[in-house]
């Protein structure tokens, strides 16, 4: 019985060789002949804004598309939606927005042969970007009992591509944070997706999309302070093809559409004459163009060291494959 199982595992290994052999054969001819480069991506950045009612205007102007039309209904129906039906001010600097960014490329790869893994970089990228503000608007003085008002509506995601001297948005996604109208959830749901340009390689100009946003807080009971994550959601899932032109999607803004998520936190006794519910948001993206045959079997015999990821990335896949 000890022979045979350790017949199979030199068996499976010897099969495992095989099948990297096969797949890396033009990638070490390309080595033997001085032609493999060190993978490089133009430069790039992400940003999330979060969006108070009262300034969604200027955040949604700023940066644009030059391919989206304001005057349009689908526009005009977008910035209604993050208005919130308040008035819109005008704020004499762009600093408006109190958002704390960050970039960050997570391999989503497990370096398994440095060939492979460096091929595979080229084709799967997942970026991602937080902000942290005041979820909750203030009230009067009298407001430990009223109803709760959403002071931010909406987020907005950019990925730019470029040179700060020729940085153009290649990515913006717009997603409404809104609370639902009996004011016990959050209604999550996109608004608006763009994409002009691809964060990793493809063989064919079509890409897979999926969409994550995760919200975190801290907060008090009477007794304890607590600190989690309040929900964490994948909000859309796209097949892009970006052979022809960049591509765009408006998505249904009735007040029943997208999910219900868990309202921020209220920490017990907090100060509601100011703004309060501090939250951090993030948003992820995950990118994954087409890749060729060979690289696709060897990337399915690579273990993913990142299970939350590796759902986003699943969910990207399935966009791909028509399947959700």
């Amino acid at each position: 019985m000890m022979a045979s199982g350790r017949g199979a595992l030199l068996l499976a290994r010897t099969l495992t060789a095989l099948w990297l052999a096969a797949g890396c054969a033009s990638l070490a001819r390309a080595a033997d002949s001085g032609e493999r480069t060190p993978v490089a991506f133009a430069p790039t950045r992400a940003v999330l804004l979060l969006i108070p009612g009262a300034q969604a205007a200027q955040a949604l102007s700023d940066h644009r598309p030059a391919a989206l039309d304001s005057s349009s209904a689908a526009e005009v129906a977008l910035l209604r939606d993050c208005a919130d039906g308040e008035p819109q001010r005008s704020p004499v600097s762009k600093g408006f927005l109190w958002s704390v960014a960050t970039t960050g490329w997570r391999v989503i790869l497990h370096p398994l042969a440095v060939s492979i893994h460096d091929e595979l970089l080229k084709y799967a990228k997942v970026s991602a970007a937080s902000a942290s503000g005041d979820y909750y608007r203030a009230g009067d003085a009298n407001a430990t009992t009223a109803a709760v008002s959403n002071r931010i509506s909406c987020l907005r995601f950019t990925r730019f591509a470029g040179d700060a001297a020729g940085e153009e948005v290649a990515l913006d996604l717009v997603v409404s944070v809104r609370l639902d109208p009996a004011r016990d959830a959050i209604r999550l749901r996109p608004l608006r997706l763009y994409v002009s340009q691809g964060a990793a390689k493809s063989a064919d100009g079509h890409y897979s999309l999926a969409v994550a946003v995760r919200a975190e807080s801290v907060w008090r009971d009477e007794f304890a302070g607590h600190q989690g994550q309040i929900f964490q959601q994948t909000v859309a899932t796209e097949s892009v093809d970006l052979k022809s032109g960049s591509f765009l999607k408006y998505y249904p803004t009735e007040a029943d559409s997208g999910t219900r998520v868990p309202i921020v936190p209220i920490s017990f006794g907090a100060d509601r004459t100011h703004d309060f519910g501090r939250t951090e948001f993030t948003v992820s993206v995950a990118e994954l163009g087409t890749q060729p045959a060979t690289l696709k079997l060897l990337a399915e015999m690579l273990p993913d060291p990142n299970q939350d990821l590796s759902q986003l990335v699943i969910a990207a896949a399935l966009a791909g494959a028509h399947l959700q």
